[in-house]
């Protein structure tokens, strides 16, 4: 075996990884940064990418956000939530932040169906995955029998189905094949004697997708 690359959903402080951190084995994480000063990671630009999806929700005249997240404990969700707060931090509108035990569907639509019982339904919503995106839309089917019209949907994670809605909606997706060219290039690159590559994270930008009422404009 000549090098491993891996992705794991343990948490990067869990001793699992201590065991690897003086091989001389090139160990490369996918989708988790792990260690800079141990391990090569590639992930999701995950600040960025909330920054480029808020700064999106700017153009629209939408007043009442709400930001829906999970497991804030996690580096993806406080950097997802950093990325949309340095976009938001200079507006007035109003952003309620509310976060589930968990990234299931279940979860999402648990939170925000007791949140909804005692708030008014927001104009913008803004998800950190499309499973809590799918939550969402469980409690307006069950409550109103359809989705919303009169909203604006921002979201971590696509799929074609969101082209059904509508009212716009923007989300961003993994550009799997740039992280896979990334991965195979620090591969190689560990294994060459003149050519190691440096430990640390490599971040890959997602890319912007315009769906619901906004795939239909011409």
């Amino acid at each position: 075996m000549d090098a491993i690359i891996f992705s794991t959903a343990l948490a990067p402080e869990r001793p699992f990884y201590q065991r690897w951190t003086n091989r001389s084995l090139p160990i490369i994480a996918l989708d988790r940064a792990l260690e800079q000063q141990h391990f090569i990671s590639v992930v999701g630009d995950d600040l960025q990418d909330a920054k480029m999806l808020a700064t999106e929700l700017h153009k629209f005249s939408v007043k009442k956000v709400f930001y829906l997240g999970a497991l804030p404990e996690l580096s993806v969700s406080l950097l997802r939530e950093q990325g949309f707060r340095e976009s938001w931090q200079d507006n007035s509108h109003s952003v309620t932040y509310l976060y589930a035990i968990s990234y299931e569907l279940h979860a999402a639509e648990e939170i925000f169906a007791q949140w909804l019982n005692h708030n008014e339904m927001p104009e913008a919503f803004f998800t950190t995955s499309l499973s809590l995106l799918q939550g969402v839309m469980e409690v307006m089917l069950k409550r109103n029998g359809q989705l919303a019209n009169n909203i604006m949907i921002l979201t971590f994670g696509d799929n074609e189905l969101l082209d059904f809605f509508n009212c716009p909606v923007l989300s961003v997706v993994q550009r799997h094949q740039a992280i896979a060219d990334k991965v195979i290039e620090l591969v190689l690159a560990s294994l060459s004697e003149n050519n190691n590559p440096s430990i640390g994270v490599t971040r890959i930008q997602r890319d912007l997708c315009r769906r619901g009422s906004l795939s239909r404009k011409i």
